[in-house]
């Protein structure tokens, strides 16, 4: 790879990107840096905001114009258009961002600035580089790359301006149903779906559901093909001490799904007009029914979620970093989508209005991700959700991080299932009697998919730099692009800048530290391979099998930590490769930015590992048996 002369390098286009660089960098770290004061209505209050943001653009506008002058050796012109330009990108946003405040405006409307300029910047760049045949296909699906990647980060970018930005929710709901002037309690059927679980665990959360503060629920308790006796017969007889409805199916289809429609249409008591679903490791808040089952009120709401939560998110410190990522989404993406009415029902901790579910024919067999689906088919059929804040119940995360990782699988693989079924209704066409959604909800759902893809992304933008990697250690030519000291140090900064927005939006969503939230951010990476197998998958093969997350500590030695992430291991040697190859010709600017760039997926393929490593160090810290006995003495009869 060749340095280009340095006439070539004062192309407006550079100055251009310079100065898009410069104004993204100070318009985020002001974002992410200073809090969102509160909330006051009125026209005071929207005036303020259109003033602040009208006059960051200009001083936004004035910075990168600056750059472009500095830049170019003092050519007024060229700052001037700079300045036009970045301003311009700034107010053309304003009526989109109005429930913003000024810095998630400026940092929304610089970056999607950007994102165009380096786009035309890498085209231009692409088609001037002396390069033919494979090396030129190579270039431009390297620009194609981009181009994909840099949409992915318009919906990440959204999300997180939205969530940091917003000084206005119309539909958040934070605590309930504390203000319903007239309460309203519908009869709750409470479903407990269990498949091989512990049997004291399962036992626990149905404990816990008798003790709800609201008088008018049943618990029905549905044991899915559990082949082991011993794990559901207990779970049998506390229930029929207790009085509680209990069934165990045999060789039953559908999975988790099946489980549930055959308790819907079965077992579930005629007088219930709202489903609630409780994973079997779930323990609930008394004031669950009592602050979300009068929501229902609003007749035309279709379904409730309140977040999944956890209670051992403080044991270690892997743990902790997984609670955080955990988190991100019930913190973040749950509440940016609510203000649409685009949420996800998530599967467990959340309510559904009975006459909604039957009138969809109950739950789908065929998607393993079946929650997310229903959820959508509700909104289709012109019925709103509501995610609420408040925590309400707390479960257990998986133990082992290859538990994480199948998780992960069954959710990427799901989410691509629902894309392919329902990708019609998700386009951006007029609604119809047969589809309802709105614009923003297909929005949501479809771009919610096409998240999925980033680790595909990073895979092959892995691949690229490792053949860039072996074209250096072999002392070649130009292989794709020509490089300066310009993109040497241009691009490292763009990457760097995503993975700081990630890991601020991680903190600011969750209240983790700095630390927590660069390890959350990795415990994501570090599933890219599995994450990426899956995305690919869900496109071709019609059906997965429903992998559960187990919830019990599996006794292995250290070494499983590296054979259980062979891929991920074997990835993160060949990028340290790839990285000593780049450092050994650091004075070619191919070798330098070859290397810089493979440290981060290195690292993230090494985090693999490193965190399975991490999860079977962790303690674990069960319920013993003797806890167990002492409360069933207290737990009360269901109602």
């Amino acid at each position: 790879m060749v340095p280009i002369p340095r006439s070539e390098e004062c192309f407006p286009l550079t100055g251009l990107l310079l100065s898009a660089i410069v104004a993204a960098v100070a318009a985020t770290a002001v974002a992410l840096s200073i809090p969102s004061r509160p909330y006051r209505p009125g026209a005071l209050s929207w005036t303020r905001r259109l003033l602040f943001a009208v006059l960051g653009s200009i001083v936004i506008g004035t910075l990168g114009g600056c750059a472009m002058f500095v830049f170019n050796g003092g050519h007024p012109r060229r700052a001037g258009l700079a300045f036009i330009l970045l301003v311009g990108a700034c107010l053309v946003w304003i009526p989109a961002t109005r429930r913003w405040n000024a810095r998630a405006h400026l940092c929304w409307s610089t970056s999607i600035y950007l994102f165009g300029v380096y786009l035309v910047f890498m085209f231009q760049w692409t088609l001037r580089s002396p390069v033919s045949g494979a090396g030129l296909v190579g270039a431009f699906a390297l620009w194609g790359l981009e181009v994909l990647t840099a949409l992915l980060g318009v919906v990440y970018l959204w999300e997180m301006c939205d969530a940091i930005g917003s000084e206005h929710w119309r539909r958040r709901t934070r605590v309930g149903a504390d203000n319903v002037p007239d309460p309203y309690h519908p009869f709750v059927s409470l479903h407990v779906p269990a498949h091989n679980e512990p049997p004291e665990m399962v036992i626990a959360t149905v404990r816990s559901l008798l003790h709800l503060d609201y008088d008018r629920f049943e618990i029905i308790v549905i044991d899915d093909n559990t082949g082991d006796e011993s794990l559901w017969r207990p779970v049998e007889q506390w229930c029929a001490d207790h009085g509680i409805t209990f069934a165990h199916l045999a060789d039953w289809p559908g999975y988790k799904s099946g489980a549930l429609n055959y308790a819907l249409r079965e077992l579930t008591d005629p007088r219930a007009e709202v489903i609630g679903v409780i994973d079997a490791d779930y323990q609930i808040d008394p004031r669950f029914l009592a602050r979300c089952a009068p929501l229902f009120a609003e007749p035309r709401l279709g379904f409730v979620q309140s977040p999944q939560d956890y209670r051992d998110g403080h044991v270690s410190a892997f743990q902790r970093r997984l609670y955080h990522s955990y988190q991100y989404f019930f913190a973040v993406s749950q509440p940016s989508r609510n203000e649409r009415d685009g949420a996800i029902f998530a599967g467990t901790m959340g309510l559904i209005r009975r006459q909604a579910l039957e009138g969809l024919g109950g739950w789908d067999e065929w998607c393993i991700t079946e929650d997310a689906e229903l959820s959508l088919r509700l909104l289709r059929a012109g019925w709103s959700g509501r995610h609420v804040d408040t925590s309400y119940g707390y479960g257990v995360m998986p133990v082992t991080f290859e538990a994480f990782k199948g998780q992960r699988f069954r959710w990427c693989f799901g989410g691509i299932q629902i894309l392919r079924m329902h990708w019609r209704s998700l386009l951006p066409l007029p609604r119809g009697r047969d589809n309802r959604l709105t614009q923003s909800q297909r929005w949501a759902y479809l771009s919610g998919a096409f998240q999925w893809y980033g680790d595909l992304l990073a895979v092959l933008f892995f691949f690229f730099l490792m053949a860039g990697a072996v074209n250096v250690a072999l002392d070649g030519g130009l292989l794709f692009r020509k490089l300066s000291l310009f993109l040497l140090a241009a691009i490292p900064v763009l990457v760097l800048l995503g993975f700081l927005r990630g890991i601020a939006v991680v903190r600011r969503g969750t209240g983790a530290n700095w630390r927590d939230a660069w390890g959350a951010l990795l415990i994501w990476q570090s599933t890219s391979l599995v994450v990426a197998r899956a995305s690919l998958q869900g496109l071709v093969a019609r059906r997965a099998e429903f992998l559960r997350t187990p919830k019990e500590e599996e006794h292995q030695r250290w070494w499983r930590a590296v054979t259980a992430n062979l891929p991920e291991s074997i990835f993160a040697v060949v990028g340290a490769a790839g990285i000593v190859a780049g450092l050994t010709h650091a004075n070619t600017l191919g070798g330098a930015l070859t290397g810089a760039l493979l440290v981060l997926p290195t690292w993230a393929f090494l985090s693999a590992p490193l965190n399975s490593l991490a999860a079977r160090r962790a303690p674990v810290t069960p319920g013993s048996s003797t806890e167990t006995r002492e409360l069933d003495r207290a737990a009360p009869r269901a109602r």
